[in-house]
């Protein structure tokens, strides 16, 4: 290296001072250049990685559904509703099956579906699962869920865990939520998940093709996961007696009013029943599901989900467990994405369809009323009539709003009725909120179609993604209560 001295103070001393000040040093423009070429090659291996993880997505989907039966869905009946489990007379609570046939035979034609996916029954299962239980868990959860892609549909049915059931094969009655136990205890063919599947069947009348098992610990992470979600609180609830997973019991508080639950809050919130009952807890199942659908569904929700797909992945992967094939799982995803559903239906099978009283054993069981049970199934499977809204969606007067101010500045919520009243719907009372600091306008639903809901932020001016809750209380005096947040004082101004 000694020769190279000689050669470099030459070469400065010849050099106008001015120009050896403003020329950068070599390295530094060596530096800069590797530089750049790094960001220009990493820019081009995520676009390639773009281009060809999106091309690999599309050929595999393309390639398991063209290796399962999806394929041919036109011309298989595996998908079509299957005729369910047999059950005699006296236990049966749905129209016999052939009864169904006859109307079928006896209707029109129907016109061809515009979507391959045909209607689906899935029977969500939660277990509380702990390391140091011997015995097969009870189903602390059973809500059946069913999809009817051609009429945009959905709904989701309450089974009581105390529900009094036949159970097919057995040969005698039981309370439902110990099918599950029962079916691996016996090694039923297809365990207890199947034995749980074709009891549901055999009450309700109806095919239950799939099912999915959840864990405490996976809708936990789930949650969490998603941000969290948000509900109203029909009232407060302070639970002295809250089970703990080590056997203990601890308080669960929780105020009313619109609450963030992350995944602890949220699994306190669906599995708590001290302060109600059996029946109250199952409704707030069904509120927490809707919240989830209703945030995953948004449109801005996608920025801040993709980053956490691979975890959402795994962590659904380890905590459900399910039957439903992976081909029918990605048409499902691909059909929701691309399409909103018109309504969710909810039914809760509580004390107002069976009498309360005890078993020959002495446990507190619901005794089903088979007639009223059956009319409440027929309403709830029942396909929507074509047209048969057309009335309720083209004129909102029939909807009962209540106006609550949530800003703390006076005046806000009269404004607001005046406003809605001037654009044809019906304000039967205005107030304060339960307090002033509201940042966001919410709509709180209490059963109006969600068309009904999307024309009201259009006449409103509201965000796209405005939030928009569904109440827990059926009962409640309006069918929409909305309280009006900061971001719509611009709107009043």
């Amino acid at each position: 290296m000694a020769h190279l001295e000689p050669e470099r103070q030459p070469q400065s001393y010849s050099q106008p001072e001015e120009a050896t000040s403003s020329a950068p040093p070599v390295a530094l423009v060596r530096g800069r250049l590797a530089l750049m070429v790094v960001v220009l090659y990493t820019l081009a291996m995520m676009g390639l990685a773009v281009v060809v993880g999106s091309w690999l997505y599309d050929w595999s989907r393309l390639r398991i559904l063209g290796n399962s039966s999806l394929s041919e869905l036109a011309y298989l009946d595996f998908f079509a509703p299957a005729t369910p489990v047999e059950s005699t007379p006296e236990s049966a609570v749905a129209p016999s099956v052939e009864a169904a046939d006859s109307q079928v035979e006896a209707a029109p034609p129907p016109a061809a579906p515009s979507v391959n996916l045909p209607p689906l029954n899935i029977l969500l299962l939660g277990v509380d699962s702990r390391n140091d239980q011997r015995d097969p868990p009870l189903t602390d959860t059973m809500i059946l869920v069913t999809f009817d892609p051609k009429h945009r549909t959905a709904g989701m049915l309450s089974l009581p865990r105390d529900l009094w059931v036949p159970i097919p094969g057995f040969g005698f009655e039981t309370k439902i939520n110990t099918a599950y136990a029962l079916g691996n205890q016996t090694n039923y063919n297809g365990g207890g998940a199947q034995l749980a599947k074709d009891t549901v069947s055999s009450f309700i009348g109806q095919p239950v093709q799939y099912y999915a098992r959840v864990n405490f610990r996976g809708f936990v992470e789930l949650i969490d996961l998603i941000g969290g979600v948000d509900v109203v609180v029909p009232y407060e609830i302070y639970d002295t007696e809250y089970p703990t997973p080590d056997y203990g019991v601890t308080t669960f508080h929780l105020p009313a009013g619109v609450q963030h639950l992350d995944g602890e809050t949220a699994l306190k919130y669906v599995r708590t029943r001290n302060l109600d009952s059996d029946y109250a807890r199952a409704g707030r199942q069904q509120q927490v599901l809707r919240a989830v659908v209703d945030k995953v569904t948004r449109a801005d929700m996608l920025p801040s989900l993709l980053p956490k797909l691979p975890r959402l992945l795994y962590t659904m992967r380890s905590s459900i467990d399910t039957d439903i094939p992976m081909a029918l799982q990605m048409e499902l995803a691909n059909y929701l994405s691309g399409n909103n559903l018109r309504e969710i239906r909810q039914l809760v099978l509580d004390s107002r369809y069976g009498e309360e009283t005890y078993s020959a054993e002495g446990a507190w069981i619901l005794l089903p009323d088979r007639t009223k049970v059956r009319n409440a199934l027929a309403g709830f499977f029942a396909p929507p009539v074509e047209g048969g809204s057309s009335v309720a969606l083209g004129n909102p007067a029939w909807v009962r709003i209540e106006i609550l101010n949530g800003t703390g500045q006076p005046g806000v919520a009269a404004r607001t009725r005046d406003l809605l009243v001037s654009q044809g719907w019906q304000v039967v009372s205005i107030g304060d909120a339960d307090r002033g600091d509201y940042q966001r306008t919410l709509i709180i639903n209490y059963g109006v179609p969600e068309e009904l809901i999307a024309r009201m932020g259009e006449d409103l001016d509201l965000d796209p993604n405005h939030s928009s809750l569904h109440g827990l209380n059926v009962a409640a005096p309006v069918d929409l209560r909305i309280v009006v947040g900061r971001d719509f004082l611009s709107h009043l101004e």
